[in-house]
C-alpha cells in the first residue's frame, strides 16, 4: 500500500468520527418514544379515515427502543481536502453535487428521487473516501395504505462514500468501482392527526441502515470540473419502531436499482 493510501484510510476514519457526531446537527437530538404497543398500520388507518377514533395500545409495549437523530440534509463539512496530484494541477478541495433515481424492488415505495452534496473527500491516485449528506423526493404507491395515510414523504441520509479507480488521474475516461453505507430517515407528515394513549401525533419517521455498490465512469477527473455517471443497487433496512413509538409493519426492507449523474468541483 502506498503511503498516500494510508492518508486516505486515516482520513476516513476521521470522517467515520464526523459522522458519528452528525446526528447532534441540524434538528438536535430526538429520542423516540417507548413503544406505545400500536402498529404503524393502525396509525395509518386511522389517518387515512379521518383520525377521529383514539388509538389505545399497552404502553410498555414490545417493540424494539431505538435512540436516534434526525438529520439536516443541508449539514456539511466546510471544508475538505485532497492527496492526489493532477501532474501540473494540485487541488485541495473537492465538492460533489449528484441526483439519482431509485427504483425499489418491493414495498410501498415506487421511487425515490436523491439529491446528496458531498462537501468533503480524500483521495489519492486510485482511491477515494468522502462524507455525504442528502434528501430524496419519495414517491408511494398510488392506493397504498401509506398513499392514504400520509404526505409529505421525504428521506434523508448521511454517509461514507468510497471509490476504487481503475485508471490514473489523467485518463480522459477513469472506470471506478464504488460502495456507500448510510444512517437513513424516512419521515413523513399523517394527513390527520392521530390520538394515542391521551398524546395527538401529527409527524412521524422511522430509521434505516442503508448500502449500495455500483459501477461509474469519471470523464475528465483531472480537471477543475469534472463529470460523472454509475449505475448499481442497494437496499435499506427499516428499524422496528418509528420516532413516535408504533412498531413498524408497513414498510419493509427493500432493495432497489439506480441512476445517478453528478458533477465535482475542485478547488
Amino acid at each position: 500500500m502506498s503511503g498516500n493510501f494510508s492518508r486516505v484510510l486515516k482520513h476516513g476514519l476521521l470522517i467515520s468520527a464526523w459522522i458519528a457526531l452528525s446526528g447532534c446537527v441540524g434538528h438536535g437530538w430526538h429520542i423516540p418514544h417507548r413503544g406505545r404497543g400500536v402498529a404503524l398500520s393502525e396509525a395509518m388507518e386511522s389517518s387515512a379515515s379521518g383520525g377521529g377514533q383514539e388509538l389505545h395500545g399497552s404502553g410498555g409495549g414490545g417493540s424494539e427502543t431505538h435512540t436516534g437523530a434526525y438529520v439536516d440534509p443541508y449539514a456539511g463539512s466546510s471544508g475538505g481536502g485532497g492527496l492526489v496530484s493532477y501532474g501540473e494541477e494540485e487541488y485541495h478541495w473537492q465538492v460533489s453535487l449528484d441526483t439519482a433515481y431509485s427504483i425499489p424492488f418491493r414495498g410501498d415505495i415506487q421511487s425515490l428521487t436523491r439529491f446528496t452534496l458531498t462537501p468533503f473527500t480524500v483521495e489519492d491516485e486510485y482511491n477515494y473516501v468522502g462524507v455525504f449528506v442528502g434528501g430524496s423526493i419519495v414517491e408511494l404507491k398510488s392506493g397504498s395504505l401509506p398513499d392514504r395515510a400520509v404526505k409529505n414523504p421525504r428521506f434523508f441520509e448521511t454517509g461514507i462514500v468510497y471509490r476504487r479507480y481503475l485508471a490514473r488521474p489523467n485518463a480522459v475516461i477513469n472506470p471506478y468501482f464504488t460502495a456507500n453505507g448510510a444512517y437513513q430517515v424516512l419521515d413523513w407528515d399523517y394527513r390527520n392527526a392521530i390520538s394515542v394513549n391521551g398524546d395527538t401525533v401529527r409527524s412521524d419517521g422511522l430509521e434505516a441502515g442503508g448500502g449500495y455498490a455500483g459501477f461509474g465512469l469519471v470523464f475528465w477527473r483531472n480537471r477543475q470540473v469534472s463529470c460523472y455517471g454509475e449505475a448499481g443497487a442497494g437496499g435499506t433496512v427499516f428499524f422496528n419502531q418509528t420516532l413516535e413509538g408504533f412498531g413498524n409493519d408497513v414498510f419493509q426492507d427493500f432493495g432497489y436499482f439506480s441512476v445517478k449523474a453528478g458533477v465535482s468541483f475542485k478547488f
